[in-house]
């Protein structure tokens, strides 16, 4: 779970913007976003449908459905996630959490 931090950190590095967006989503609620993220990815690489365009595009919606869930945007989402990539220490606490949940989940339901 740590390497996905990191490599979301990398990712995203050359696209940040310091300053702190209007409409910043707060720690608690990108905690849930990110959990809600890593668990839908999970589930999309488990689906058996080809071509991979249309992997993509079964993400691609339910990202937007879990986005409309939460009354977000996908625009807010990259400015908080931008914000936070360029505040490290907060994102850290953020991917602790994420991790931690992910890894309690993991154990809950694993068979």
């Amino acid at each position: 779970m740590r390497n996905i931090f990191l490599t979301v950190l990398v990712i995203v590095c050359a696209c940040s913007n310091p300053e702190v967006p209007e409409d910043l989503i707060k720690e608690d609620k990108m905690v849930d976003l990110m959990i809600e993220i890593h668990l839908l990815e999970s589930k999309i690489n488990y689906v058996s449908v080809k071509p991979v365009d249309s992997k993509q595009e079964l993400y691609n919606h339910l990202e937007s459905k879990l986005f409309d869930q939460l009354e977000i945007t996908k625009e807010q989402y990259e400015r908080s996630f931008n914000y936070y990539v360029d505040h490290p220490d907060e994102l850290e606490k953020i991917y602790e959490v994420v991790v931690d949940s992910l890894q309690a989940m993991e154990k809950i339901y694993k068979w």
